[in-house]
């Protein structure tokens, strides 16, 4: 599992190795962060989906709550 603080202490983008750097995120007052070589995004919303996805009790929810979504 990945928390937002082991992100913190890695500078690494696990997707491609790049850099990662911190980056606001205006909308909601948080810090993220970006990596200047595939753009990969990390925040804290996107770190408990990901967290919620390793349980398959967890991925059932996220994806019945996308299905109710694509129905408005």
């Amino acid at each position: 599992m990945v928390t937002h603080s082991t992100y913190i202490a890695q500078d690494r983008c696990l997707r491609c190795g790049g850099f990662m750097v911190p980056e606001e995120i205006r909308e909601v007052n948080q810090l993220g962060w970006r990596c200047v070589m595939c753009g990969e995004h990390i925040d804290p919303l996107i770190l408990e989906h990901r967290r919620q996805m390793a349980t398959p009790e967890g991925a059932r929810q996220l994806i019945a709550k996308r299905e109710k979504a694509k129905l408005n």
